[in-house]
């Protein structure tokens, strides 16, 4: 039975259980180039607005793009099912991405070129998924670029640090990515499991590369919930297809805790940040509740 209204559409257009993912890596950066750095923590509230609208309008220029496959393979969306017009998707994408590189300029050139690479990225994404095995590349440095633009949100250049979770997050969504290509066909090829599986759990462990650098006797407790949350996925939720890899987008957030929530630790026993302050409860909390959000609201809206 089809999900009934235009409403519930729409949430699922923008696969909504997915946006509290894009917060918290956004929030990575933020934090790493703010608050763990002794400063006060600094919110650019417009570019987290942002992320949220490009996010959104790669969903719809996603689907606006995949109508006619969708038809055989997922009637179940709301252009198949002709609750909405095929041009009604393809401006909303382009609105929301011009007013979401609005947004971003008003924080300067650099989060604006990076906005416009993630851009490109998602047109390269959209335009060869269904071509080629290769399009989960572009798809993994869509996330790659979110804690890049929080960092250049609140500081004028990128350090080497900046790039250990956003690689961390490139190399998980590319692992889901595989895993979601087996959606469509109700499994993953045998010769697909393993390296997919293999390269969840690195991204996990390079994450928290940089923490355990920083004091090995706490850099990895972050992993404990990313690794514990792999196994579910793994075993648990491991089929169906769908049920797999909506638990494997709901673990974004972990990448992002592997890395923020022991460095926030470490941060605190320094004399950094106070334990007390808002930047080491913001590095201890946002990505579990970006997560348990997420789960919540793959109960109103699939994440696929």
């Amino acid at each position: 039975m089809h999900p009934p209204g235009k409403f519930h559409a729409l949430l699922a257009t923008a696969r909504i259980a997915n946006v509290p993912s894009v917060l918290s890596n956004i929030g990575v950066g933020v934090l790493l180039g703010s608050g763990l750095q002794g400063g006060p923590l600094r919110w650019p509230w417009w570019l987290l607005l942002a992320g949220v609208m490009f996010y959104i309008a790669g969903n719809f220029f996603n689907d606006w793009m995949d109508r006619h496959w969708d038809r055989h393979y997922r009637p179940e969306r709301a252009l198949p099912r002709a609750l909405f017009t095929p041009n009604s998707y393809l401006l909303t994408a382009l609105m929301l991405s011009l007013a979401a590189l609005s947004l971003t300029a008003i924080y300067g050139l650099q989060p604006l070129i990076i906005a416009l690479v993630l851009v490109g990225l998602i047109i390269l994404y959209t335009r060869i998924h269904k071509t080629t095995p290769q399009a989960v590349i572009p798809m993994g440095m869509c996330r790659g670029t979110l804690p890049v633009l929080g960092y250049l949100a609140v500081q004028p250049e990128l350090t080497l640090t900046m790039w250990i979770p956003a690689l961390a997050l490139m190399l998980y969504v590319i692992a889901l990515s595989c895993s979601a290509r087996g959606e469509s066909r109700g499994d993953l090829a045998t010769g697909e499991k393993l390296p997919a599986r293999m390269l969840l759990i690195f991204s996990g462990i390079l994450a928290a590369v940089y923490p355990m650098m920083q004091n090995p006797a706490l850099g990895w407790i972050g992993l404990i919930a990313f690794l514990a949350w792999m196994a579910l996925s793994l075993t648990k939720y491991r089929h169906p297809i769908p049920a797999h890899v909506s638990a494997l987008l709901a673990g974004i957030p972990l990448v992002d805790w592997a890395f923020l929530f022991p460095l926030a630790l470490i941060r605190v026993l320094e004399g950094v940040v106070p334990i007390d302050g808002p930047v080491f409860y913001t590095g201890l909390l946002l990505s579990p509740a970006c997560f348990v959000t997420g789960r919540v609201l793959q109960r109103v809206a699939p994440a696929t």
